[in-house]
């Protein structure tokens, strides 16, 4: 009979100690003692077979024992600790010669390296000789922070009305472009630019494209006397020559000399002044207050 503790029985069923005892008295089966040790407790190969047949189980195999080693590789142990103060010797052989190529490496880089340039101090002494003594300058004073420079000026493209009777158009980066107004070409470099000033034949202003308005539209800009003007133009496809004029001409007409004279009256009370705008011009963003 092979006797199986129950330690061993447990992990081949893949169960606990309780388990395998509730299994066992199901079975009507007791736990058998070892035949040489009393203390131990265990069941045969057979009682185990049953209960994994009866519950479904599947054996799982014993561990092997790690087996002690042979008396064949005492010798080989032997021979290896023999040969380790030989393998000792040789590290330190090769130890010894790296030492000596880094001395002689350390040498050759101190040979080489440059020698700090000293001044010729016989002239400088022959020079303070001649000269006359002069009294002991006051300490300096700590000169101030320098400041930090200027960010750059941002320099927008520039449409203007030449003097030859035609426009031109002027890049900062890229100087006069070769460009005729309301061609394929300017269209396509107005898709490409989101500013530009305008300078035409009526007035001037400063254009700029509004990203998020549908239809990609064009806003006009100007400052009269601390007011703010803005006309919207037409989208980048239609945004010719005659539109950009137009608009000129429209906030042109803000200066002094296009609007209405307001009517002050003798009293000392305050009175708005009323400006005709005709329809479709810009709005000033205040009202314009005389007194």
């Amino acid at each position: 009979m092979t006797f199986i503790s129950v330690a061993q029985a447990t992990r081949r069923l893949g169960i606990d100690a309780k388990t395998l005892r509730r299994w066992l008295a199901e079975a009507q089966l007791a736990l058998q003692s070892h035949p040489h040790d009393g203390r131990k407790k265990g069941v045969s190969a057979e009682e185990l077979h049953l209960l994994a047949h009866r519950h479904q189980r599947r054996l799982a195999p014993l561990p092997q024992e790690p087996s002690a080693p042979g008396a064949d590789a005492l010798p080989a142990f032997g021979a290896a600790l023999l040969a380790l103060p030989e393998r000792l010797d040789a590290l330190q052989t090769q130890i010894a010669a790296l030492q000596q190529q880094v001395t002689a490496l350390t040498r050759l880089i101190t040979q080489h390296r440059q020698e700090p340039v000293i001044p010729a101090a016989s002239t400088q002494q022959a020079k303070s000789a001649s000269r006359p003594s002069k009294p002991a300058s006051p300490a300096p004073r700590s000169r101030p922070a320098a400041k930090l420079p200027r960010k750059p000026v941002h320099v927008i493209p520039r449409v203007e009305y030449g003097d030859e009777g035609h426009y031109v158009v002027i890049c900062p980066k890229h100087g006069l472009l070769p460009l005729e107004p309301d061609t394929p070409q300017w269209f396509a470099w107005l898709a490409t630019q989101s500013s530009f000033r305008f300078v035409g034949k009526a007035g001037h202003f400063t254009a700029h494209h509004e990203w998020r308005v549908p239809r990609g539209a064009w806003r006009a800009h100007r400052h009269i006397r601390n007011h703010g003007y803005s006309l919207r133009l037409a989208p980048t496809r239609e945004l010719t020559i005659a539109v950009l004029e137009q608009a000129a001409a429209a906030l042109q007409a803000h200066l002094p000399g296009g609007l209405a004279s307001s009517s002050s009256s003798t009293s000392a009370t305050v009175v708005t002044s009323v400006v005709s705008i005709p329809d479709g011009l810009p709005r000033p963003f205040s009202r314009c207050v005389g007194r």
